[in-house]
């Protein structure tokens, strides 16, 4: 019975408003007072961009920012596009080896039972069962060799 009420409250507790949260972007105002990133603790690409974005000589004109956008668009689109095909052939190059590991290994597999049918024909034990073999040789082996005896 306890098991319910805790199970009640549980469900009762979802249903209140959750607490009051700091908001989790801080309102324009306090932007222009943040300091900026120490660049030495940055990557030289964060860094360039850093100085790109914090230098007054770079006004932030809007088509000039569009056009640039609008650049590496294009050669994100051609590196998309390049991955893509080097994923496909790396799928297909994967693909053609295990097929050749299981070509390689079916004849490796037809090769090593040729080769022991080739010494069971030797050894004149072709017809015999593996475990007949084994008890004829535990029969002539000495006994302090694990034979019969």
């Amino acid at each position: 019975m306890t098991t319910l009420k805790a199970e009640k409250r549980a469900w009762q507790s979802l249903k209140q408003p959750p607490p009051e949260l700091p908001p989790l972007f801080p309102s324009s105002e306090s932007n222009a007072q943040l300091p900026l990133p120490d660049a030495s603790l940055l990557d030289s690409e964060e860094a360039q961009i850093l100085t790109t974005l914090t230098d007054p000589s770079t006004a932030l004109n809007p088509q000039k920012i569009q056009s640039r956008l609008q650049a590496l668009q294009n050669s994100l689109d051609f590196r998309i596009d390049h991955l893509s095909d080097n994923v496909q052939k790396l799928e297909h190059r994967v693909k053609t080896g295990g097929l050749q590991a299981d070509r390689v290994l079916a004849l490796s597999a037809a090769r090593l039972k040729e080769r022991e049918e080739k010494e069971r024909a030797s050894a004149g034990t072709k017809d015999m069962p593996v475990m007949e073999v084994l008890r004829s040789l535990g029969r002539i082996l000495p006994p302090e060799s694990g034979g019969g005896g």
